[in-house]
């Protein structure tokens, strides 16, 4: 089983409009649910690669049950405390080629939920023979809960994959995850407090980024995936590689950089190397832009709600 940790859950809406106007009332053509997060995305990939696929996270509030109907629909175990919190929405606008996302920040969990959440882990965890952490956490939770993971499944030997940034990184380094996965926005906000677009990268700051990535590889052992939007992904495990992005017909690129994680973690598990691994991530991430519903390398036909 491959256990992901993700307390973040969320509500997906996907609106497709013939076009878009701000300040107008726009009527989309279709819409869609999904449950999705980081975690869900990735947890339903690895469910559509053929994987035992778990999610831990909270869920709380008048909708629990709708989210527990739409994880069950999509082959997902949810593992879960209550949090005593209603689940966010997001909202995705697609429209004449171009995604728009709508982002609600998230509520905070109630005093008990960390504790419950914690006890789950440790269970979950005797059965998983991998991890994937990701995500940001909802307000609420300590700020070492995500290394304190990463220190638990290391100790019991289990691959771990980070998909964070920030503390939850740092503090995370020193337990040696297998394989750290931010993008490039969040790795240079993380290491070197500067802000940059994804897809932006001057020479100067590729030399900058290839030297840290190396140091990082030399002090905690890890490989390190960073993806950069439409642009190459760069790697390092050892030394230095960069794999394309596959073109393709994008229509929603919500779960992408999921979909990485859930095939990069899966196909190490069966003995790729890295730059197999994610070889076949990518294509299947350019799969995911290609569907409509966000983390879904589904080829089934796709039911919208139409008026």
């Amino acid at each position: 089983m491959i256990l992901t940790v993700c307390l973040n859950p969320t509500f997906q809406n996907t609106m497709l409009f013939d076009s878009f106007t701000l300040g107008e009332v726009n009527r989309c053509i279709t819409h869609f649910l999904d449950a999705s997060g980081k975690g869900m995305n990735t947890a339903r990939i690895l469910s559509q690669l053929g994987e035992d696929a778990s999610l831990l996270t909270h869920l709380g509030g008048v909708r629990k049950e709708e989210m527990l109907s739409l994880c069950k629909k999509d082959r997902v175990e949810i593992l879960h405390a209550d949090s005593e919190s209603e689940i966010r929405t997001c909202t995705t606008i697609i429209s004449q080629g171009q995604c728009t996302e709508l982002v609600e920040e998230p509520f905070a969990v109630a005093p008990s939920t960390e504790l419950k959440i914690r006890q789950l882990y440790s269970q979950a965890l005797s059965r998983a023979e991998a991890v994937i952490i990701c995500g940001t956490r909802a307000p609420g939770y300590s700020e070492n809960l995500y290394s304190d993971f990463t220190f638990e499944a290391k100790q019991q030997g289990k691959f771990v994959l980070l998909d964070v940034k920030g503390h939850d990184l740092l503090s995370s380094l020193p337990f040696r995850p297998d394989v750290i996965k931010p993008n490039l926005s969040e790795f240079m906000k993380t290491f070197f407090d500067e802000a940059i677009g994804e897809q932006e990268a001057t020479e100067e700051c590729k030399a900058k980024v290839i030297a840290k990535l190396k140091s990082l590889h030399t002090l905690y052992g890890c490989s390190i995936v960073l993806s950069r939007g439409k642009a190459d992904t760069w790697l390092y495990d050892g030394s230095f590689y960069t794999c394309p992005v596959i073109p393709g017909q994008v229509v929603n690129t919500i779960g992408c950089g999921d979909t990485l994680s859930a095939v990069l973690t899966s196909r190490l598990q069966k003995g790729q190397t890295l730059q197999q691994a994610i070889n076949e991530a990518t294509r299947y991430a350019t799969k995911n832009a290609e569907n409509i519903h966000p983390g879904n390398i589904s080829s089934e036909p796709i039911q919208p709600i139409s008026y």
